[in-house]
């Protein structure tokens, strides 16, 4: 019996696992970085929209009262000749 052959089959056996291994983890690892990019894009997106969002509400209200304000000088002017 050859016993070269076979170890030789074996070694190739034993590589090609090795290396559907390696595909494996490297896979895995591209997959869980992609991830994790992805997550944080994600948070920065919100953190900018939160921001924003407030910004818009502090306008908002800040010209709401603005309003508030000249309506109620309005309706003070028009009444004080009925005071």
């Amino acid at each position: 019996m050859n016993t070269s052959t076979i170890s030789a089959g074996r070694t190739a056996q034993v590589q090609a696992v090795t290396l559907r291994a390696d595909a494996r983890q490297l896979s895995d690892r591209i997959a869980r970085r992609a991830g994790h990019a992805l997550l944080a894009w994600s948070r920065r997106r919100d953190e900018q929209r939160t921001h924003s969002a407030t910004a818009e509400r502090r306008w908002n209200e800040q010209a709401a009262a603005r309003l508030q304000a000249a309506e109620f000088q309005r309706v003070t002017l028009m009444a004080q000749p009925l005071i």
